[in-house]
């Protein structure tokens, strides 16, 4: 089973998942990925916090390789998201769920 790894992007930082997760495929590891997000947003609410929007997790495959970007606003419910976009916030204007 493929060896994933997710890092967390925030601004020109990249925190390092240095264990990664043994996953059946790229699409289990974005969903996992997902989950992740939520947690810390999760938390960063409770804690009055507010810039996490612009994050992301790199998944990225055991040679380093660079497979997939999940902007944390994809985990947002959707209607969440929607005003996001309305607003016409920074942290939603270059992704798409």
């Amino acid at each position: 089973m493929p060896r994933y790894y997710r890092h967390i992007r925030q601004g020109d930082q990249l925190i390092e998942d240095p264990d990664g997760i043994e996953l059946p495929d790229l699409a289990r590891a974005r969903a996992e990925a997902l989950a992740g997000i939520r947690d810390i947003l999760a938390e960063a609410i409770k804690r009055g916090a507010d810039d996490s929007l612009d994050d992301a997790v790199v998944i990225a495959d055991e040679t380093g390789r660079e497979l997939m970007t999940v902007p944390f606003i994809e985990a947002l419910p959707q209607r969440l998201y929607e005003a996001i976009l309305a607003s016409g916030s920074k942290a939603g204007s270059d992704t798409n769920p």
